[in-house]
């Protein structure tokens, strides 16, 4: 269960220090009140929004108390993934690029983390974080100033913040950055689906733009996008996916177990997030019981691309993907699962239940596992009936999320 830092737990507090009065239940009213406006303000507005919170002094310590550490920890719990790469890369260099980063979540996410993880070690990164707003990196800047300060005894890596719009020109940003070295992991977070939004095509606008970012990357480097959980969002992040991959522009890393096409495209209802497990915070635990929130798990979309080949486990045409809650029904448990061969359901009666096949009742969504055996059954004119795990049938948790 990912767990944030006391150094981020105590850079956050001290920054976004606003002296209010306090509720019965001990959260400051106007942290509970700011985090309801910025829920509407995001609703309702798209990327331009972000200077005009940023500016705003309750509104600026309330995503840092509230929003920033769940982003945060989306992109550690992702880091977590990409530890087995990380280790094969030279110690001397190791750079990060945060595009769209705002004040920097991903770079603080990756320090910190690199911190509790030892691997690379934090003198060796090279830290850039790109944004359009100034105020954003200005922010960024104090964080980073002030995340320092609580580790003394280690000196902070270096930052450069650039300020950049990513929908005027790509060209131009990749000159200012410099692509020289290329960079060994690139973070983009909430971004892609707040571009070109008034454009007849952004979805296409958006791939061009990735594609570019991949030239930013090493040979060995990944790069992370991460979007919101929600259907539109998703399903624009497996639209990219599926013309990047298609082009043969790079493989997914996580967290498909192929390459093949997204099965989640093929009706217009699906799409395929995560719901991670946290230990949250007691702050934001109090901010949700005030304004009536839900941050018990952390959800969000994701895909990691690679041009290596390299993924989280091998291809084996035996695992399968958890990409549902496992529902428990009458008589029996379902889930559904996705592979190469797309998304299927499969349950197992309760009848049926047996040592061998007992760690199916600890499946989960973006769990990986597999199954010795799927029996479905299928009707003349219908078709195929909900797959069964038998008695008989093996089951193994291959790797949890």
């Amino acid at each position: 269960m990912h767990q944030l830092s006391p150094a981020v737990l105590n850079t956050l507090a001290t920054m976004a220090k606003v002296h209010t009065s306090v509720s019965h239940q001990g959260v400051p009213q106007s942290i509970a009140t700011g985090v309801s406006r910025l829920s509407e303000l995001f609703i309702r507005g798209g990327r331009n929004t972000s200077s005009a919170y940023l500016e705003d002094p309750l509104l600026r310590a309330s995503y840092l108390s509230y929003y920033l550490p769940v982003n945060l920890s989306k992109v550690q719990l992702l880091l977590d993934e990409l530890q087995p790469v990380f280790s094969t890369i030279p110690r001397e260099e190791f750079r990060v690029l945060d595009l769209g980063g705002g004040p920097g979540t991903g770079a603080l996410a990756m320090v910190d983390w690199c911190r509790s993880a030892s691997m690379p070690t934090p003198s060796s990164l090279r830290m850039t974080v790109v944004d359009h707003s100034p105020q954003a990196l200005r922010l960024c800047a104090k964080l980073w100033q002030t995340y320092t300060s609580e580790n003394k005894d280690q000196a902070g890596p270096p930052l450069q913040t650039v300020k950049h719009n990513l929908e005027r020109s790509l060209p131009s940003l990749i000159r200012t950055v410099g692509r020289e070295k290329g960079y060994d992991l690139i973070i983009v977070q909430n971004l892609l689906s707040e571009l070109y939004i008034g454009s007849s095509d952004p979805i296409g606008q958006r791939t061009t733009l990735v594609e570019g970012v991949l030239k930013c990357m090493t040979p060995g480097g990944s790069l992370m996008l991460i979007e919101p959980a929600l259907r539109s969002a998703s399903r624009a992040l497996h639209h990219i996916r599926d013309k990047l991959v298609g082009g043969h522009h790079c493989s997914v890393y996580s967290p498909c177990l192929h390459d093949a096409p997204c099965p989640a495209l093929i009706k217009p209802d699906d799409w395929c997030h995560e719901e991670r497990t946290w230990e949250i915070p007691a702050s934001i635990a109090q901010v949700d019981r005030e304004v009536g929130f839900i941050k018990d798990a952390l959800k969000f979309s994701y895909v990691i691309l690679r041009k290596d080949g390299r993924t989280l486990v091998s291809r084996n045409e035996d695992y399968h993907r958890v990409v549902s809650e496992l529902r428990v029904m009458k008589g029996e448990k379902r889930v559904w699962l996705c592979d190469e061969t797309g998304r299927s359901e499969i349950g197992r009666q309760d009848k049926e239940r047996s040592i061998l096949n007992a760690p199916f009742d600890d499946w989960h969504r973006g769990a990986i596992i597999r199954v010795s055996e799927i029996v479905r059954k299928e009707r003349k004119g219908r078709c195929a009936m909900v797959g069964r795990i038998h008695s008989s049938g093996t089951v193994e948790i291959v790797r949890p999320a």
